[in-house]
């Protein structure tokens, strides 16, 4: 049996709009976006351009590798080293993929060095360069990152309410008799539930955190208002579209915030009272 997504994905290419499929699967247009992103179905939907691009990756990456070689100053392990270095993150673990004998002690040691070298650093910056630049990350793919950040709902995530379950003992239900009707019965409470959607069907990337306590098991959603801060300061990166939906989270932020206050204690004149009191008594005392 298929998977939602699966299923959604053969919609997508029949033509449906997101916001058609989310309604067709009961979920929120969020998590339609999240399927979209995750298993690139804009970039499979160009099905005969991707098997072209991939007919010639193979073939680009040895070129690439052979330009590398040739063009650096640098010696063919030290290559290397900043080739894993960019693919780990960690000099150590880069040191020990050139040299796989060495001691994790003396892989410390010599990664260290061979990371402070100008002409590793100049390598490792230059690559860096390049993978950037052939990732093509388009600045307006991180500002709707952000919008979906600062739009995100509890509700994709969780499904919370009550229900009637079955009083349980020691030995299965628990069967009482009924005081009307004389009969026995298995006892029934209603309890609060609280339950995680598959993961398969939300957007990870906008969770922060997903833990497991002694009280279970907690998730918690990437911050809101930093998000918007990000939006505010980076607004000539959006597109119209996506300056329109700025805001509207604005313009909703500024709702809560004034709901906010009106739940305080309004001032209902007692203070002014209260105070013009305290001067009549003052002014008695004075006389």
């Amino acid at each position: 049996m298929k998977e939602k997504y699966e299923l959604a994905y053969e919609d997508y290419l029949a033509g449906m709009k997101q916001k058609e499929i989310a309604k067709k699967y009961d979920t929120t247009i969020n998590t339609v976006k999240s399927w979209s992103r995750r298993y690139e179905w804009s970039k499979k939907k160009k099905k005969g351009a991707l098997q072209n691009k991939s007919v010639h990756t193979k073939k680009e990456c040895k070129k690439i590798a052979e330009e590398i070689v040739e063009s650096s100053e640098l010696d063919e392990e030290r290559q290397l080293f900043c080739i894993y270095y960019l693919k780990y993150h960690n000099k150590v673990k880069a040191y020990q993929k050139v040299k796989p004998k060495t001691p994790y002690n003396s892989a410390c040691v010599m990664a260290s060095r061979w990371s402070k070298e100008p002409a590793v650093i100049e390598e490792i910056n230059r690559l860096k360069k390049e993978l950037y630049e052939d990732a093509l990350l388009d600045p307006h793919d991180i500002v709707q990152k952000y919008i979906d950040i600062a739009f995100a709902d509890i509700n994709d995530y969780l499904e919370y309410g009550r229900e009637e379950v079955l009083v349980m003992g020691a030995f299965g239900p628990v069967i009482a008799k009924n005081p009307k009707t004389g009969e026995d019965e298995i006892l029934k409470q209603t309890i609060n539930t609280v339950r995680f959607k598959e993961s398969t069907y939300v957007d990870g990337t906008i969770l922060s955190e997903v833990k497991k306590g002694k009280d279970g098991v907690s998730i918690k959603l990437s911050d809101r208002m930093k998000a918007l801060d990000w939006l505010s300061k980076h607004m000539n990166l959006a597109t119209e579209e996506q300056r329109a939906k700025i805001d509207l989270i604005k313009a909703q932020t500024r709702k809560i915030a004034i709901d906010d206050e009106k739940e305080e204690i309004e001032d209902d004149g007692f203070l002014d009272a209260l105070n013009a009191s305290a001067k009549e008594d003052w002014e008695d005392e004075e006389e």
